[in-house]
């Protein structure tokens, strides 16, 4: 399901989940924290001049955006926009959905 297969991912950047956290590995709250992982990796490697470990950190991020969180931001997003009570959870929703989404056109672009 969603759950493994997006563990196979975190295992291949390398990321792990607490112990202590008790959602399912495609929480929202992981998913985005593995992706700054990500982003921050590639700035890193970027800043040294490694070719090869950019390569294959934007490809893993691609790949990841492409078949997990950008798949599915709109689903999680479009509910808590038009059902939030208060106004912050209806800005973050779409704060989210807008980064990702640039995330997403960035991907494409390169």
């Amino acid at each position: 399901g969603s759950s493994v297969a997006v563990e196979e991912l975190y295992a291949e950047g390398g990321f792990e989940i607490d112990e202590d956290f008790r959602e399912l590995p495609d929480h929202i709250a992981v998913e985005l924290e593995f992706l700054y992982v990500l982003l921050f990796r590639e700035l890193q490697v970027h800043q040294h001049g490694d070719a090869e470990g950019l390569a294959t950190t934007t490809a893993l991020r691609t790949r990841f955006l492409d078949q997990h969180l950008g798949r599915w931001v709109e689903l999680f997003a479009a509910p808590v926009v038009n059902g939030a009570e208060t106004g912050f959870y209806r800005e973050l929703a779409c704060l989210t959905r807008r980064f990702v989404g640039m995330e997403v056109e960035r991907c494409r672009v390169r």
